[in-house]
């Protein structure tokens, strides 16, 4: 597995992607509730397929990553060859919280005093770019169409 598998949630929400996949590999309804029976090793071998699978596309297609916590905004901007990371962290001794308040307004008044610290840097990839984003994601980090990391890029 170069993933991991979807959590029972995650299946759920996409039941008919994953109706149509057994199709494709020539397993209906009814073939598939005797897997789940009869040959519990192919069924976790089917869950990881589908699960791989859904992830390359996720992660083929995506250019952005993020992750914010009270204190720091990452943001990562993945190229063919390396990816980009711009970070905003608010210093010791300033009050601020990136989730609770509102964004712009807290942004806007840590900046004004000071109390941001700005981090960029590039790395080259050292496994597959896919696997890279992923590693990102296992620490916390959302799918981004990229507007946070454009804005923050503006600062530098």
């Amino acid at each position: 597995m170069q993933y991991r598998r979807l959590t029972k949630e995650e299946f759920e929400n996409m039941s008919e992607d994953f109706a149509i996949f057994l199709a494709s590999n020539s397993i209906d309804k009814k073939e598939w509730d005797e897997l789940k029976e009869s040959d519990p090793d192919k069924v976790d071998g089917m869950l990881d397929i589908f699960s791989d699978m859904v992830f390359e596309k996720a992660l083929t297609s995506c250019r952005y990553l993020e992750r914010i916590s009270e204190t720091e905004i990452h943001t990562y901007f993945f190229t063919d060859s390396s990816a980009h990371m711009v970070t905003i962290k608010i210093k010791e001794g300033y009050t601020g919280d990136f989730i609770h308040d509102k964004l712009s307004t807290i942004f806007m008044q840590l900046l004004e005093e000071k109390g941001l610290e700005v981090y960029q840097g590039t790395k080259e990839y050292t496994k597959k770019r896919e696997h890279e984003m992923f590693d990102i994601m296992q620490q916390g980090a959302q799918f981004s169409k990229g507007e946070l990391y454009r804005s923050l890029l503006t600062l530098l």
